[in-house]
């Protein structure tokens, strides 16, 4: 306006170059109109945030003020702070909590697959099923309308209703594969829970008969929550939910005998449990050992007792030692795979006593003919070393048998005193022989 209101100036400077002066004024005042919006905006954006602070601060918290009101108060009891929690807790509590009496739970175990004992390791692995059931009337409540009865995934149930919280108490450690697991509520308040797993159990065996024994072996459930005075296992009447089946064990050196369930007290000072057991009784077939144990030991029997047919002269002097160091020496070796397979912790089994009397007639044979030997090589003898190779030879089969017999009627121990009579009476035998000549 004042470089148009100039005369000097207006007809000095171009138009155009007004006009654009123009324009530029009116730019900047709406700039400034616009910045001036911005800071009121910000300042009662802030004068509000200070508000609502102030406000919090001197209202209580939401949240505390919910969980305080939730929590029960000493001097309402424990009974009130249940009644409080009418909602969510309610069926998470067992059902007879407040009569006082313990919750009765029906167990049924059956195995699916049986695959074997370890012998050494002290275990067994099944495929087994759990299968439990009580009663719970307050269930019913998460039952979809006009259905009779519903599935849930065991997961989920957990968060919604009441559990035993029963498992194998014999399980080995990290051995517990579950593959399916759901509990079923029926319009009658019946809740039942089926669960399988495949499941490694400890077992602590008899090794006095091994080869030739039977086995109890045990499925032990529990609750791992409740004692026997909130929580009682009973077994279930229906014989076709327990047991296992003599088919599963086909493939596997056991035969089942019987097998039996049952409800048993264990009480152990603070700990009282109700406890769920499943025995099977299984029988070894022992003819799995009668290849890789029998007759390699009865083997090696027969060539420390066929070095006695070698002659006596020097060149046959090494070959009778060596089939008799040998055949110990492999005797030794069968023993040691056998002494494998039997559980360290267990007693002396039938068969390491059986090697153990191979190892010492095959050690007798091999010192008598030690013995023969020299006694062929002294010039001026006088003893018959052929007469008494010839006696050792039939006489070897017979203590043998004899020692065995022993070994199977009276244990190891009358076995090794008869073992010590037989080289006693080859010693005996050789001083007679000796006698008569002087």
């Amino acid at each position: 306006a004042w470089f148009s209101k100039s005369s000097l100036l207006g007809k000095a400077l171009p138009h155009h170059f007004i006009e654009s002066m123009h324009a530029c004024k009116m730019l900047t005042a709406r700039w400034l109109s616009s910045l001036l919006a911005l800071f009121h905006l910000a300042a009662a954006a802030s004068s509000s945030t200070c508000s609502s602070e102030l406000n919090k601060a001197k209202s209580p918290n939401l949240l505390q003020k919910h969980v305080t009101d939730a929590l029960p108060q000493k001097e309402h009891g424990l009974s009130n702070a249940v009644d409080s929690t009418d909602a969510m807790p309610s069926l998470l509590l067992r059902p007879s909590l407040q009569s006082g009496q313990p919750e009765e739970v029906t167990f049924a175990i059956s195995v699916k697959k049986w695959y074997g004992v370890d012998f050494a390791g002290g275990t067994f692995d099944v495929d087994a099923v759990i299968t439990l059931q009580w009663f719970d009337a307050r269930a019913t409540r998460l039952l979809p309308a006009n259905s009779t009865s519903t599935s849930l995934a065991t997961d989920k149930a957990r968060a919604q209703l009441w559990l035993p919280d029963i498992a194998f108490t014999t399980a080995a450690h990290n051995a517990y594969e579950k593959i399916s697991s759901s509990v079923l509520i029926a319009s009658n308040g019946t809740v039942t829970k089926v669960e399988r797993a495949y499941v490694t159990l400890k077992q602590g065996y008899q090794t006095a008969d091994f080869p030739f024994d039977s086995q109890d072996v045990s499925m032990m459930l529990a609750s791992t929550t409740y004692m026997r005075d909130e929580l009682e296992l009973v077994p279930v009447t229906d014989d076709s939910m327990w047991g296992a089946k003599p088919e599963i064990f086909d493939n596997s050196v056991w035969d089942l005998v019987n097998s039996s369930m049952k409800a048993i007290i264990d009480d152990d000072n603070m700990l009282r449990k109700s406890r769920g057991v499943l025995t099977l009784r299984v029988r070894r077939e022992h003819t799995t050992y009668m290849a890789s144990i029998f007759i390699p030991s009865v083997m090696l029997l027969a060539m420390t007792w066929t070095s006695s047919w070698l002659p006596l002269g020097p060149p046959f002097a090494m070959p009778r030692i060596a089939m008799n160091a040998f055949g110990l020496l492999c005797q030794v070796s069968v023993s040691a795979m056998a002494n494998g397979l039997v559980p360290a912790t267990g007693k002396t089994s039938w068969l390491t006593s059986y090697l153990e009397l191979c190892i010492e007639l095959q050690f007798s044979v091999m010192l008598l003919s030690v013995m023969i030997i020299s006694i062929e090589q002294i010039k001026d003898r006088s003893m018959d070393a052929g007469r008494l190779n010839h006696v050792i030879t039939k006489m070897f089969p017979v203590t043998t048998a004899i020692n065995i017999l022993c070994l199977d009627a009276g244990g190891k121990h009358l076995s090794r005193c008869v073992a010590a009579l037989t080289m006693v009476g080859y010693m005996a035998y050789l001083y007679l022989a000796e006698k008569p000549q002087k």
